[in-house]
């Protein structure tokens, strides 16, 4: 088979893939939607793995036992268009969600996993609108990001859940950060250094060859520095159940795959955690970030999201 001919029969097979997955996925999707469980404020980190919370949550005093849950997608927008759907309307339509992470606003925008149009062929999502909840507020519209990482600190959406919590009468928070998602940042701004290539594409540096473990401690680091914002939020906004979760996981080579793809039903990608605790606000902290006027920043949105890998 000559090469040209090859790698059509290879392009093909990878769209009828996803198209036959992301069929499935959107008529009978596997996991748990996190509506159908009790908490007041959901606090979902991107890309977090079950046993990466395990092991960090018994270093930082934060979240006590971390369970898992079997998340309806395998990345953020097959987790979201299997998530904010027509059968969880009246909960939406009672929920603030404050979102760092513009690819769950495209997604809703679109009311699809924003597949390809030949799998479009084969999907049926039942995914709501925006204007359906009580709040929608997606923070990189209009935050400015990080210089070295091209996305939002955790701290501009830390600041944005407080104030969404603190003047909105929701009966559920959901708040969505990119950590412990790629780029790894944290080390780089503790040192006030540029990004290393493990940092800032970690998967291409694994895909070239590169040191598996120094990729995982970046990342271990990266869900570190993202706790340390959560304490900031449980201490500051009133949840009788809050909760810690993921939308999906992260692969570092398993079975030669990388990073968060779409439509995948892995477990080291489904399987993400479930830790719960509960929130008090003690109004020890003010945010310092006011949200600016209505208007969508389309052009620096989608920037953040080329530097999260999505270009």
């Amino acid at each position: 088979m000559s090469r040209p001919v090859a790698r059509n029969v290879s392009s093909y097979t990878k769209r009828l893939a996803e198209a036959v997955l992301l069929g499935a996925s959107s008529r009978r999707p596997l996991g748990t939607n996190v509506f159908s469980r009790d908490w007041d404020l959901l606090v979902v980190l991107d890309a977090c793995r079950y046993d990466a919370l395990s092991r960090v949550a018994r270093e930082v005093d934060v979240l006590d036992d971390v369970e898992a849950a079997y998340s309806v997608g395998s990345s953020t927008r097959e987790w979201a268009a299997n998530t904010f759907t027509d059968a969880y309307r009246e909960e939406i339509q009672r929920t603030a969600v404050v979102c760092g992470n513009g690819r769950v606003t495209q997604t809703l925008d679109s009311r699809d996993a924003m597949e390809t149009e030949f799998a479009e062929r084969f999907t049926a999502w039942d995914t709501v609108e925006l204007d359906e909840f009580l709040v929608f507020d997606s923070v990189p519209d209009y935050a400015p990001p990080e210089p070295r990482s091209g996305i939002l600190l955790p701290r501009v959406v830390t600041d944005r859940a407080i104030d969404v919590a603190r003047n909105h009468d929701a009966d559920r928070l959901l708040v969505h950060y990119i950590p412990p998602h790629n780029p790894y940042r944290a080390n780089a701004l503790r040192e006030n250094r540029e990004l290393a290539d493990y940092e800032y594409r970690p998967f291409d540096y694994l895909r070239d060859g590169g040191d598996r473990s120094v990729v995982w401690n970046a990342y271990l680091d990266e869900l570190r520095w993202v706790l340390e914002d959560v304490d900031l939020l449980l201490a500051n906004v009133d949840a009788d159940t809050a909760v810690v979760t993921a939308d999906h996981g992260e692969l570092f080579g398993h079975l030669g795959l990388y990073s968060h793809p779409t439509g995948v039903p892995i477990p080291r990608l489904r399987h993400v955690p479930w830790a719960e605790t509960s929130a008090t606000d003690t109004g020890s902290y003010d945010p310092h970030y006011d949200k600016p006027g209505e208007a969508r920043v389309d052009a620096d949105t989608a920037a953040q999201l080329e530097h999260l890998g999505y270009g």
